[in-house]
C-alpha cells in the first residue's frame, strides 16, 4: 500500500491512482492547495500496483530509449500569430497539429472556467489556442493516463505534453515505451501552488469587477523577455503586467515561494530526459546568437530519442530550425540541471495562506515594489545601457561631437523618434553622417541601427540620410548601413528596414513604401527604387509602386531593384543585374532585365 511520509517523495503525477484497479485511490489537497494520494483501506486489496507505479521509488525507473547527447537545436515557428500567440516559438502548437495531421491525439494541459489547470487529451484542433502556452501552476491529470493507454492499444497515436515527472507517470502506467506515443516534456522550473493561483485570479477579479474570461501567461505584448501576464475579463477590460511588476510572477520567479515540495529536490532534472522532445525559450540567444533574437521568441528544443528526431523533422517547413548545442540551452536554462533553492520565507507563506488575502501575502512576503528594490533596479538598468551605449557608442562614433549630438538629438530629445536605449533600440551615427529629417517624420526604432559603419580607418566619405514630411522609417532588426549609403525616404514614404546590412554605396529611394526583410546582404553599390522621380504623360503610369524584399535576399554589386518589385526569402540577385519583375523565393536571377538562371537555391 503507496504511503506518503514525507511530501518531497510525491510529484502528484496521478499515477499511482490511474493503475489502481479498485479504484480506492483518490488525490485529496493539503493546505497549500497541492494533491497527494490518498487510499481508502476498505476497498484496497493490497495488490501493489500503485507503489510498482510511482516513479519515484527507488527501483522503480524504467529504462527509456534515450539518448546521452541529444541534438540541440534553436527553433520558431513560421506563422508570425502562432508565434507571438505561444510561450516561446510556437514549437508545441507545430508538433500537436501534425499529430492531427494523422488523424492522432494531443494530450496537454488548458485552463478550466474555474481558473484551475487540467490535463485533456483531444483529437480537435480547435483546443489549440487552450493548449498552447505554459501554465505556470500544476496540473490536474486526473485519468487522463488511462485513456492515453486505452487509446494506444487501440491502436491510435498519441502526442503528450507535461511535467517531466508527468511524463515519467505516463511511462510507469504504462508499462514502459509505446510505438504511437510521442512525448515532450520541458526544462521545468517547479509547478505553483494551485490555491494560491486561484487567490491571486480572485484579486484580480474583485479589483476589475468581473469574471476572468482568458488568462495568457507570458503575452509578448511588452516583449519576450518581459515576457508579461494579462487577464481580460467579461466587461471588456484587461490587466497586463510584465514579470518584474506582476506579483504573481515575481512570488514564483523572485520569491519561490509557492513551489510544490517535490520541486526543490526533483528527481527528473538532468540528460537523458524523460520526453522524447523536450521544449524550453532559449533564454541568452541574445547574447549567443543576437541576429536569431528578435524579442518575439525563440524555441529552444532537444531531440531525445530516434522517436523524438522523426517526428520533430516531420513537422516540415512550418518551423525555421538552426543547429544549436546543448551547453547554449544550458547556459540559459539552469534549470535543465539544477532544482530551485527553498526559500526560507516559503514555510510563512503557507502558515499565513488562509489568513490574509493574496494582495496582503504579497505585501509582506513577497513585495514587488519597495524603494529600495526599485533604487537598485534602476541604477543597475542605467549603469547597464550606459555601458552598452558608452562602448558601441566609442566604437562607432569615437569622439566626433557632431556624432554624439545626433545620438542624443535623435534618441532622446526628438519628439517623433521612438527609441529605448535601455533596449538598445536606437541609432548610431558615425562621424561621418548628415541627417535632413523632417520634425514630422516618424522614426520607430525596435532594434539599433548604425549609419556609415566604415571599413577603412579614416575614411571621410560621408552617409546621407533624408527623411521628408511626414515619412516614417522602422527599424525592425539590427540594421547596419556601411558607409557611403544615400537614404532618401520622401513625403509620406515608409521604409521598412528588418536586419542585416548594406554594403558602402548603397542608394535607397523610396517614395511610397520599401520593405527590406531580416537577414538580408546587400552587396556595394546597389540601387533599390521605388520611384521613378519623373512623370511620364501617358495614360496608366504610375511614377512609384511599392519594393517588397523577403528574407535572407542576397543582392548583389551594382544591382538595381525596380518599382513594384517582390523578391521572394532566400532569392540571389545577381551581380549587375537589373530587376523589374518579381523574383521567386530561392531562385537565382541575372542579366538586364532579370531572368531566373538557377532555382532551389540555398546560400550563407
Amino acid at each position: 500500500m503507496l504511503e506518503i511520509t514525507q511530501k518531497e517523495k510525491c510529484t502528484g503525477c496521478c499515477a499511482c491512482m490511474n493503475v489502481c484497479p479498485n479504484e480506492c485511490l483518490s488525490m485529496e489537497c493539503d493546505h497549500e492547495g497541492f494533491w497527494y494520494p490518498k487510499i481508502n483501506p476498505a476497498i484496497c486489496c493490497e495488490c501493489g500496483l500503485c507503489v510498482k507505479a510511482c516513479p519515484l521509488i527507488d527501483g522503480n525507473r524504467i529504462p527509456l530509449p534515450k539518448s546521452e547527447a541529444p541534438e540541440a537545436l534553436v527553433v520558431w515557428n513560421k506563422d508570425d500569430a502562432v508565434r507571438i500567440d505561444s510561450t516561446s516559438g510556437g514549437v508545441f502548437s507545430a508538433l500537436a497539429q501534425s499529430m492531427w495531421d494523422v488523424g492522432g491525439y494531443v494530450g496537454g494541459a488548458i485552463f478550466e472556467e474555474d481558473h484551475s489547470v487540467h490535463h485533456i487529451v483531444t483529437p480537435d484542433r480547435r483546443d489549440i489556442e487552450a493548449l498552447r502556452s505554459s501554465k505556470y501552476l500544476q496540473s490536474y491529470i486526473g485519468d487522463i493516463f488511462k485513456e492515453i493507454k486505452a487509446l494506444l492499444k487501440a491502436g491510435n497515436q498519441v502526442l503528450f505534453c507535461g511535467t517531466p515527472c508527468q511524463v515519467a507517470g505516463l511511462y510507469h502506467v504504462l508499462g514502459g515505451n509505446h510505438e504511437g506515443l510521442v512525448t515532450c516534456d520541458f526544462i521545468c522550473r517547479g509547478v505553483n501552488s494551485p490555491k494560491a493561483f486561484l487567490m491571486y485570479m480572485n484579486m484580480l477579479e474583485q479589483k476589475f469587477g468581473a469574471k476572468a474570461t482568458r488568462i495568457k501567461f507570458k503575452d509578448k505584448t511588452y516583449g519576450w523577455h518581459r515576457f508579461s501576464t494579462r487577464v481580460e475579463f467579461a466587461n471588456g477590460q484587461h490587466y497586463i503586467k510584465d514579470r518584474y511588476n506582476d506579483t504573481f510572477m515575481q512570488g514564483y520567479l523572485k520569491y519561490n515561494c509557492f513551489v510544490r515540495p517535490a520541486c526543490y529536490s526533483c528527481q527528473f532534472k538532468g540528460i537523458p530526459r524523460q520526453g522524447d522532445i523536450t521544449l524550453a525559450d532559449f533564454w541568452g540567444l541574445d547574447r549567443i546568437r543576437p541576429d536569431l533574437d528578435n524579442d518575439r521568441g525563440t524555441s529552444a528544443v532537444l531531440l531525445n530519442s530516434q522517436k523524438g528526431h522523426d517526428f520533430f523533422h516531420r513537422v516540415g517547413d512550418v518551423l525555421f530550425s538552426e543547429p544549436s548545442a546543448v551547453a547554449d540551452i544550458a547556459s540559459g536554462n539552469l534549470c535543465l540541471h539544477l532544482s530551485l533553492d527553498r526559500n526560507q520565507a516559503r514555510a510563512h507563506v503557507f502558515e499565513d495562506i488562509d489568513k490574509m488575502s493574496f494582495l496582503q501575502l504579497s505585501r509582506k512576503h513577497f513585495p514587488v515594489f519597495g524603494v529600495k528594490i526599485m533604487m537598485k533596479r534602476i541604477i543597475e538598468r542605467v549603469k547597464g545601457t550606459a555601458r552598452h551605449v558608452l562602448r558601441g557608442g566609442f566604437h562607432r562614433m569615437g569622439l566626433s561631437p557632431s556624432a554624439w549630438l545626433q545620438f542624443l538629438h535623435f534618441n532622446i530629445l526628438r519628439k517623433h523618434t521612438h527609441a529605448n536605449l535601455f533596449r538598445s533600440q536606437m541609432l548610431l551615427p558615425t562621424p561621418c553622417c548628415r541627417l535632413d529629417v523632417d520634425s514630422t517624420a516618424e522614426i520607430v526604432f525596435k532594434d539599433t541601427l548604425v549609419l556609415g559603419w566604415k571599413q577603412f580607418r579614416g575614411s571621410k566619405v560621408e552617409t546621407r540620410l533624408f527623411a521628408g514630411r511626414n515619412s516614417k522609417i522602422i527599424i525592425n532588426g539590427r540594421m547596419n548601413l556601411y558607409c557611403g549609403a544615400d537614404v532618401r525616404v520622401h513625403q509620406g514614404a515608409v521604409l521598412t528596414l528588418n536586419g542585416g546590412f548594406c554594403n558602402d554605396g548603397v542608394e535607397i529611394t523610396c517614395a511610397k513604401r520599401v520593405t527590406i526583410g531580416k537577414d538580408c546582404a546587400i552587396a556595394r553599390g546597389v540601387i533599390i527604387r521605388d520611384f521613378d522621380a519623373h512623370q511620364i504623360l501617358n495614360a496608366g503610369h504610375e511614377i512609384a509602386k511599392d519594393i517588397c524584399i523577403g528574407d535572407h535576399v542576397w543582392i548583389g554589386t551594382r544591382a538595381i531593384i525596380l518599382k513594384g518589385v517582390t523578391i521572394g526569402d532566400g532569392a540571389v540577385v545577381a551581380a549587375g543585374a537589373l530587376v523589374t519583375k518579381d523574383v521567386p523565393g530561392k531562385c537565382l536571377v541575372g542579366g538586364v532585365p532579370a531572368k531566373i538562371i538557377r532555382e532551389s537555391v540555398e546560400w550563407s
